[in-house]
């Protein structure tokens, strides 16, 4: 059984043509299969020696990594001394600082710089699992891995590495995955704001599809405390009041809505930007005290500019009953007006800056500020993040209203 201490000629078969043709052939069809950026010294490179041939052959991230020289020329030059004295492969990959996992990627795979990559014992055994990996899709895998483990963990980066959605490489990484590794890592980091925003954990065994519109949630309850602190929306558009034993309370604030959503086992708390943007007003209805529904007003379907119930739920998002829709409706009867003008533009309704940080903050702290998430919350920013949000449910083929 070979063992991490192969040498490179070891783990190659046996050579059955002259060194020169060998030599040829290898520099022009290897250096082929690499970017164009480093194609050139990649063929200089293996057309070297025989070894260096070899070395490309049956590691194309060390011959990488030397070509390119994107590692300190001292820890090159050591590397192929090591290299052509024929010392054991992982003493080149140690030296270059390579895991030897990497040996089971096609030179396709290697485009950048590599930043620092998972290399703990659990890691390499696991992720031998998920490899090899296709080669047009591989330079796309090993990135997006790479920011798995820098943006979370390692557990994440395997999660991640399992699953079928590179296929698609037009997306930067860090940016792609921005979101989903911070909900990720906030889902074990307890007694943390981040982390009471949660309602489902990511955990290692947990499907793609569930765990994006998971993070898509927790994203939009982050988008809400930042949105609506109190004192942000004040117009209740309707006049509370009670009605047959029912009372309808509105919800304008993020403590609120969050109250209700949790309360109610509902999607309250997905409201947010349609309450900042007076798209709909929100109410509890309850009973004695006791929620029994929850009530979205909105402008009518065919009649914009008057106000209509748009939903009207019970717990778990279930039909209320018609007993409680019959008294929403005579609440609305008492009301003096139901007209209500759309506004041309969108109000003026910043996201708490301060809060962003502070939410953040143990997140940035442990990843060395966390440089792909926005310094600053803005509406631009949140788009931002949610069209990525988006392409990665698209590439997941996930299907939710979240996404619409």
């Amino acid at each position: 059984m070979r063992t991490s201490s192969d040498t490179v000629e070891a783990l190659l078969p046996v050579r059955r043509k002259p060194a020169a043709i060998a030599e040829t052939q290898a520099g022009d069809e290897i250096a082929a299969r690499f970017h164009t950026k480093v194609r050139k010294a990649v063929r200089s490179f293996v057309t070297s020696s025989p070894r260096a041939a070899d070395l490309a052959n049956v590691f194309p991230a060390a011959a990488y990594v030397i070509a390119s020289k994107s590692a300190p020329l001292a820890d090159i030059d050591k590397a192929t001394r090591l290299m052509l004295d024929g010392a054991p492969l992982r003493d080149v990959a140690r030296t270059l600082g390579l895991p030897l996992w990497l040996r089971r990627l096609p030179p396709e795979a290697f485009r950048a710089a590599l930043g620092p990559l998972p290399s703990s014992d659990m890691f390499t055994r696991r992720i031998a699992n998920h490899l090899p990996v296709p080669a047009p899709e591989s330079a796309f895998w090993l990135t997006s891995v790479a920011f798995a483990a820098k943006g979370c963990d390692e557990y994440f980066a395997l999660w991640l590495a399992a699953q079928r959605i590179f296929t698609d490489q037009h997306r930067d990484p860090d940016r792609l995955f921005a979101v989903l590794a911070a909900y990720a890592w906030f889902s074990t980091a307890d007694r943390t704001r981040g982390n009471s925003l949660i309602v489902t954990p990511w955990r290692p065994e947990m499907a793609f599809d569930t765990a994006v519109c998971a993070a898509k949630s927790w994203l939009n309850r982050v988008r809400l405390t930042l949105q609506l602190r109190d004192g942000a929306v004040t117009d209740t558009w309707l006049i509370p009041g009670e009605v047959n034993g029912l009372s309808f309370q509105p919800l304008l604030t993020a403590n609120d809505i969050l109250a209700e959503s949790r309360a109610m086992q509902n999607c309250a708390d997905q409201y947010s930007d349609r309450v900042a943007r007076d798209k709909c007003r929100l109410f509890s209805v309850r009973r004695r005290g006791v929620r029994v529904a929850t009530l979205e007003i909105g402008p009518h379907a065919r009649e914009p500019h008057m106000l209509a119930i748009n939903q009207l739920k019970a717990r778990h998002n279930l039909p209320a009953a018609s007993e409680i829709w019959q008294t929403a409706h005579a609440w609305l009867a008492t009301q003096p007006e139901l007209r209500r003008t759309q506004p041309l533009s969108s109000p003026d309704r910043p996201l708490n800056a301060a809060a962003w940080t502070s939410l953040m903050q143990p997140y940035r702290a442990s990843k060395d500020g966390a440089r792909w998430l926005p310094a600053k919350p803005t509406l631009e920013a949140f788009a931002i993040l949610d069209d990525y949000m988006a392409d990665l449910a698209r590439r997941g083929g996930v299907s939710s209203w979240l996404f619409t």
